[in-house]
């Protein structure tokens, strides 16, 4: 009995030895299979895992209030006792240009409770005159220099900061500013924020503040759950009316308060013109006395009645009261001078109150405060969505393949299982082999690639998307349910076929099972009914096209195989090209504009002139219009966050085409402005699933909310735009359209020219910012950047597969085929044809499997570039045909490689050895 248990192991272990093959090929496809679909499904969470203990560390506040202005003391224990409130801190954030360059900075106040600054070098200030820069600055700077700022016109005195100079004493990360790039919108240098640091409190001017910061007390969850963000958002819909009544109060107290100082001042001037008017009565009356006294004093001098004394003594008085006289004339002239230009200033003041920008009090969750903070969600989510289809087709074809691999295995041991229970094996024994091979393939595939999934990919894609984000120490915890899932998944795919196949013979008697299983009959095929196209095949053909027939599963199991391998590698280059051409399309079909210079509309008449003839000035324009330009909100029908929308108002919609075309997606046909409606750009109307007709509602910054009709929806493929004429805007906001803003076209487009004309802009008093067309290409160019490394390592993996597949079916097309080959051998074929008795099965049914994989491809290529990017992008849909040759020659290579490996295993066939009798 002991001998017979030493025989069965060696034999298993024989097994290994003879098939060592095959075994590698099941590991390694399933391997394949584990590995895509746990790096791809721990990611995402693995990336919001990580980036949520980031947040914590760094005490992130869940929402935040901005204004335009200080906030009240009154106000501050107002918003202290808004609903929720778990903590509020105030804090105070001016915009500066460093020294020397074009870089603006945001220095903010230091925080103590919520969006804390952790130190990783130096420390935090203590002196008005000490700075900590952002830790992204630290190969730029040194703890100990001096840091210099200056104002828009290159001046150290620095609107809101007490100093200009500050001593760097160390560098720091915070919550606030995730991307290392592209902080946000300025009014200071280019446009937009390079940087930040942090100062004391007491380092400002004003001791209002103008941020508050928020964390909440019921809200549950970590970080991207819709528990917390729908709970936020909800805490943060809660409160905004009442901050925007909170403002109004304000603004309209402010009003008030300034309309009543005018009229005092107007009462008073009148008073004191009532009290001028009695004076230069007095003066006329004081006037006419005198001009009486002199008269009678010539009637005496005519007449000679008086004396000479008499005469001059007169004479002295009557000019000593003209003096007088005259020196108070000159003082009721002053006086009036300086009540009417007191006047002036009352009724210019009276036209400033009226327009005074309002008050804003603007409340925001996480996602909309904190670009960053969203765009790193939203990268997370992508990996999720690519998560949702490409393992499934990796374990699919996989699955598919080792399923063949194993059941054709059991199918090649029925005589062996046949001898062995005819020696007196037991059943069990005899399934130990299916057991034994199929655990360990099973295992070492799950193994290898929950190692690789683990560790490798989601490193590879966090490290392709962290390059624009400063969140470090990416954490990827094995996941125990993926790991598992995967090594059940693979364990059925290699025990389950064999043992049930295994069973299945066990029913048959051991003699029947030594036997060979008699061939199939055969039968005709398609082509032979149509003699016209039969008569005309070679042999070689017939025999081929007669083979392929009497295979039919693995037939379909190759074609399947290759079309599933096809499609991924098809998607894979078309996910590439697809975001790749939109740079192309955006920037040189659709957006030809390249500045937007946005002004101060309250800003003093001189101010805005001014700031309309340095535009007018600027060298090296193209073109250049007038238009209003606002940044609003829109919440499509079930999102929890708010999109930002850039809401253009031309003053002509004549030649407003050489700015901006506007097209349909699909017919390219140009789309106008008009009375009747706004033009929204197409992801958003796809977001809010939007057609012609339908409404948009809008939101301003100070929270008033309107209906926008659509009249047209305009290929974009960057960021929401809102396109209206100055018609339709009066109509839908009740108000004419207040210019603010310059629409500049560029002769030189570079980005070094347009930081420069930028800049140029900003130096003016009544600069708000200036707007870059090509800040959405850097959110392009960064989205790209992350995918095209995803892409790689999902081509690499598809084109494995690829490999594995031909070279597995092939394997047992070859194995099965032994006797039938080594038939043909010995009739004389010469070894090439031999090969291509088997390679001209194999290279049919791949070109098969190419052409489906092409309408596979497209179809799989299509679903993900529609749910792939991210919500302020779209993708062009359109497939490049180099996609198709790439991936259909590629597979064709694969099969050609497998055949050159596979014609080595049949030339040394040992053909005497097959053709033996098994009786």
């Amino acid at each position: 009995m002991h001998t017979m248990k030493s025989i069965l192991w060696r034999n298993i272990l024989r097994e290994f030895r003879f098939s060592f093959a095959r075994f590698i090929s099941i590991a390694t496809l399933l391997g394949l299979g584990v590995f895509v679909l746990i790096g791809l499904k721990v990611t995402g969470p693995d990336m919001r895992m990580t980036g949520n203990n980031y947040y914590a560390s760094h005490k992130m506040a869940d929402a935040m209030i901005n204004s335009n202005t200080g906030i009240t003391k009154a106000d501050q224990s107002y918003m202290r006792t808004l609903p929720h409130i778990k903590k509020i801190e105030f804090g105070t954030a001016k915009d500066a240009v460093i020294k020397g360059s074009d870089k603006s900075i945001r220095v903010g106040s230091k925080t103590n409770q919520l969006s804390i600054n952790k130190v990783v070098s130096g420390r935090l200030p203590k002196s008005n005159n000490e700075i900590a820069l952002s830790n992204h600055e630290k190969s730029k700077y040194k703890v100990g220099q001096t840091l210099r700022l200056v104002n828009n016109k290159g001046n150290a005195d620095i609107s809101g900061l007490k100093y200009a100079s500050y001593k760097i004493v160390g560098f720091v990360t915070s919550s606030d500013y995730l991307m290392k790039e592209n902080l946000g919108a300025t009014s200071a240098g280019t446009g937009q924020l390079s940087t930040f640091g942090i100062v004391n409190k007491s380092a400002f001017t004003s001791s209002r503040p103008t941020i508050a910061r928020i964390s909440y007390n019921n809200v549950h969850g970590k970080s991207y759950t819709n528990q917390y963000e729908k709970q936020v958002q909800s805490n943060v819909d809660n409160v905004e009316n009442r901050l925007n009544d909170r403002a109004k109060q304000r603004q309209s107290k402010l009003k008030t308060n300034a309309a009543d100082k005018l009229n005092d001042a107007e009462t008073k001037l009148t008073a004191q013109q009532t009290k001028l008017n009695q004076s230069k009565r007095q003066l006329a009356t004081a006037t006419s006395r005198l001009k009486s006294a002199t008269a009678q004093l010539n009637q005496l001098r005519n007449s000679g009645q008086a004396s000479s004394t008499q005469l001059s003594s007169q004479q002295a008085q009557l000019t000593a009261q003209a003096k007088q006289l005259n020196a108070n004339r000159q003082q009721i002239v002053a006086n009036q001078t300086k009540i009417n230009q007191a006047k002036d200033r009352i009724v210019n003041q009276k036209k400033s109150l009226a327009d005074l920008p309002d008050i804003t009090y603007q409340i925001q969750s996480r996602n909309d405060y904190n670009s960053g903070y969203n765009q790193f969600g939203e990268d997370a989510k992508r990996i999720d969505i690519l998560s949702n289809t490409f393992p499934i087709i990796f374990f699919a074809v996989a699955i598919l393949v080792s399923l063949t691999t194993m059941s054709r295995m059991a199918e090649e041991k029925r005589q062996e299982i046949g001898t062995q229970r005819a020696l007196g094996y037991s059943k069990f024994d005899t399934m130990k082999l299916f057991l034994i091979y199929g655990t360990l393939s099973g295992l070492l595939g799950s193994a290898l690639g929950a190692w690789l999934g683990t560790s490798f990919l989601p490193k590879k894609i966090f490290g392709a998307y962290a390059a624009n984000f400063v969140i470090p120490n990416f954490q990827t915890p094995p996941s125990a349910f993926w790991i598992c899932l995967s090594v059940i998944i693979s364990l059925i795919c290699t025990i389950v076929p064999t043992v049930g196949v295994a069973i299945r013979m066990l029913k048959d008697k051991p003699a029947t099972l030594m036997l060979p299983k008699p061939p199939k009959s055969g039968s005709k095929v398609l082509l032979e009914r149509l003699p016209f196209i039969w008569k005309h095949l070679s042999f070689n053909y017939k025999v081929t096209i007669r083979n392929l027939a009497r295979y039919k599963g693995r037939m379909l199991m190759t074609i399947l195989g290759v079309l599933g391998c096809t499609a991924l590698l098809i998607t894979g280059f078309g996910i590439r090209d697809s975001l790749n051409g939109i740079v192309q399309t955006q920037y040189k079909d659709i957006i030809h504009y390249d500045v937007i210079g946005v002004y101060n509309s309250h800003a003093s008449k001189e101010s805005q002139q001014d700031y309309r003839k340095a535009a007018d000035n600027l060298s090296g324009i193209k073109h250049e219009t007038d238009i209003y330009y606002e940044t609003v909100s829109a919440r499509p029908k079930g999102m929890t966050n708010n999109q930002s929308v850039s809401m253009i108002v031309p003053k002509s919609a004549q030649g407003f085409d050489k700015f901006v075309t506007l097209r349909n997606l699909n017919t390219k046909k140009k789309l106008k402005l008009s009375n009747n409606g706004a033009i929204i750009t197409q992801k958003m109307a796809t977001l809010a699933n939007l057609k012609v007709g339908d409404y948009l509602t809008v939101k301003t910054a100070n929270g008033e909310k309107h209906q926008v009709r659509i009249a047209g929806i305009t290929e974009m493929y960057a960021g929401h735009t809102l396109y209206m004429n100055q018609q339709y805007y009066r109509k839908a906001f009740n108000q004419s359209a207040d210019y603010n803003a310059k629409m500049l076209m560029l002769n030189d487009r570079s980005a070094k020219n347009i930081d420069q004309v930028s800049r140029k802009l900003t130096r003016q008093n009544a600069s708000i910012t200036a707007v870059q067309s090509d800040d959405a290409k850097t959110t392009i160019n960064n989205i790209l950047a992350g995918l095209n490394h995803l892409v790689m390592i999902i081509i690499g993996a598809a084109s494995m597969l690829a490999f594995m597949v031909l070279f597995t079916l092939t394997n047992i097309n070859v194995s099965e085929r032994i006797r039938e080959l080594s038939t043909i051998k010995v009739l004389g074929f010469y070894p090439m044809e031999v090969v291509m008795y088997i390679y001209r099965e194999t290279f049919i049914l791949s070109l098969l499997g190419v052409l489906a994989g092409f309408v596979g491809g497209a179809w799989l290529h299509n679903y993900i570039m529609q749910t792939l990017p991210p919500e302020t992008a779209m993708a062009d849909l359109t497939l490049l045909w180099t996609n198709f040759t790439t991936s259909g020659v590629m597979t064709l290579i694969f099969s050609i490689i497998v055949m050159a490996i596979m014609a080595r295993k049949i030339n040394r066939v040992d053909m005497l050895g097959a053709l033996k009798s098994v009786d």
